[in-house]
């Protein structure tokens, strides 16, 4: 047997049982400590705002886009017959069995960015798993971009649509899934699915440290270099509602879109209108306070019937939304001012890495 088998990976499903929280704290002791605790929620089964469907779908999304980046590199580093023969020693899904149990890995943008999209996700598959291809026709026959007769518009919503599908496949944790993230988290992905390898390699003892640690350096700028983040369900999005232009303006297609479902759409057209990034949009209606959720619908214009069907169209991804604080949460709505709601969306305005650190300054409410 190779030395790789003794290494100090544990690779199974016993791993993920009965994780206690101080681990996964000392396993990211250089994160905030927010961080970590969102780490044991996922990990750990200590879920509050987290329903265990966006616990199970957040899992799925990071470690299906691990797996396939895992595939892509081990698919280069195995043109070296040296590596080659030592990956062959290993386990043919190595890395997210790592990650597990190494929760450390995963930055807080990067989770961030997997929760979005999982929280998406699951709103995706509420219509059910029709062919996503057409469009929903929920609006009373309002959304009809896939049979535009622009040409530009009508392959940007098939293309929308067909990256929708991707998201809301369901599948097992380690089940590949395109890597169609931006270019920020796919460097973190390349990054940590390398170290993974990298790590496994040398300790198979059947390359030299040193050709391996070249090996993998040059398989992930490759990688690197190949990712196109315009194929990306947010790029995408973003690019229907820019060739829509000033249709996208129209003061009611926001809502045909909320009661169509097409929740990424909704964020691509709020985005628009509220200048920010549809990724931090989407982030705050899916998991951000409840307050910048009253904001973005106060900017747009919403009612108090608006929000309320705000919150029960994100009621999926929001377990702490019962009827009786939707109704109470509506009945507040109107005590939120133009300066209150003006602060908030600066906030999503502003760099991401600046709004996580003074997060960490602000007491979260949900």
């Amino acid at each position: 047997m190779v030395a790789v088998m003794s290494a100090p990976f544990p690779i199974g499903p016993a791993m993920t049982d009965g994780w206690p929280m101080t681990s996964i704290i000392a396993g990211a002791s250089t994160a905030p400590m927010a961080h970590a605790i969102d780490l044991a929620r996922l990990f750990g089964g200590q879920g509050d705002s987290w329903s265990d469907a966006l616990v199970s779908e957040t899992r799925r999304q990071l470690g299906g886009c691990v797996s396939a980046v895992e595939t892509g590199l081990r698919l280069t580093l195995e043109q070296d017959a040296r590596i080659a023969t030592a990956l062959g020693a290993l386990p043919p899904t190595l890395v997210w069995p790592i990650v597990l149990s190494n929760p450390g890995m995963i930055s807080p943008l990067l989770l961030t960015h997997m929760r979005m999209r999982a929280g998406l996700a699951l709103l995706l598959r509420q219509v059910g798993h029709a062919d996503l291809s057409e469009d929903m026709d929920d609006a009373g026959g309002a959304i009809h971009f896939s049979s535009d007769p622009d040409s530009d518009i009508r392959h940007a919503a098939i293309e929308l649509a067909m990256a929708e599908g991707r998201w809301a496949m369901v599948g097992a944790e380690d089940q590949p899934i395109r890597p169609d993230v931006p270019a920020e988290q796919f460097f973190e992905l390349i990054w940590m699915t390398a170290a993974a390898l990298g790590a496994a390699v040398m300790r198979s003892g059947l390359v030299p440290s040193a050709v391996a640690m070249a090996a993998v350096q040059e398989a992930a700028r490759a990688a690197l270099a190949r990712h196109d983040e315009r194929q990306g369900a947010l790029a995408v999005a973003d690019r229907l509602v820019w060739r829509l232009g000033a249709r996208a303006d129209a003061p009611d297609l926001l809502g045909q879109a909320l009661v169509a479902r097409r929740h990424l759409l909704f964020a691509a057209l709020a985005a628009r209108h509220l200048r920010v990034e549809t990724g931090r949009l989407a982030q705050a209606l899916v998991a951000g306070p409840i307050g910048h959720v009253a904001a973005i619908c106060h900017t747009l214009g919403g009612s108090a019937p608006d929000y309320r069907h705000l919150l029960l169209a994100l009621r999926p991804v929001r377990p702490t939304l019962s009827d009786a604080r939707i109704l109470a949460l509506a009945a507040d709505y109107g005590a939120m001012d133009d300066a209150q709601a003006d602060g908030i969306i600066a906030e999503l305005r502003a760099p991401e890495e600046l709004s996580a650190k003074m997060a960490l300054l602000t007491p979260k409410a949900d």
